[in-house]
């Protein structure tokens, strides 16, 4: 996916160790990540989130997705498992003020689960950085909200935003995924790559298409 020019941010915080039984295997870039045994992820799982996060942005990506392959995996209904993806990425990550999905209901984005102030519920394809995202299919990643052409402002407080298009592998636009940050410049290249990690568990484990 084409992604735009951004500005540099980072976190701060260290990576737990992973309790005993449990060998994470993580890539940017791939799939999803895998695990061990079910009982001892959820445990590695409860302890990461109520411990800080690694400080390197691939790393960092590399655990919400493994936090959140763990959440959705067993579930068979997407609107929770959107729920809970929306609820980790946004109590994770740190500058954000919105965090969620829009819908492709075969004509328009329809606002889906999330976590932040009421939002826009109708976005036409092509209409703000989410219409964008979805009608181009290419990763949005917007340092300053107001110095894009035609943005929708459902919170005035946001600056800066990135929203990632959801694609199916067999090419079927089904959504986007939007993040917001009250912080000018907050998402950069490697969050791109990360949420697009991010979306890309999603789908593969969050969706029960049969």
């Amino acid at each position: 996916m084409h992604v735009t020019r951004p500005q540099p941010s980072g976190r701060n915080g260290a990576q737990p160790p992973p309790p005993s039984g449990i060998s994470p295997k993580l890539s940017v870039g791939s799939t999803a990540p895998s695990f061990g045994p079910a009982h001892t992820l959820i445990e590695y799982i409860m302890f990461s989130l109520s411990n800080t996060l690694p400080t390197d942005k691939p790393a960092l990506y590399a655990t919400l997705a493994a936090q959140a392959r763990a959440l959705i995996e067993g579930e068979s209904d997407a609107i929770a498992n959107a729920a809970n993806f929306a609820s980790l990425v946004f109590h994770s990550l740190e500058g954000l003020n919105w965090a969620g999905f829009y819908s492709f209901d075969g004509t328009e984005l329809v606002v889906g689960p999330f976590q932040g102030k009421p939002a826009c519920v109708r976005i036409a394809l092509g209409k703000g950085v989410c219409g964008t995202a979805a009608a181009t299919q290419q990763t949005q990643v917007v340092p300053d909200v107001h110095a894009f052409p035609g943005h929708i402002a459902c919170d005035p407080a946001s600056r800066s935003e990135i929203v990632v298009p959801l694609v199916t592998p067999d090419g079927e636009l089904i959504g986007v995924w939007d993040v917001d940050s009250p912080h000018l410049a907050r998402f950069d290249e490697e969050d791109a790559r990360g949420m697009e990690l991010l979306c890309r568990t999603f789908i593969e484990y969050g969706l029960k298409r049969g």
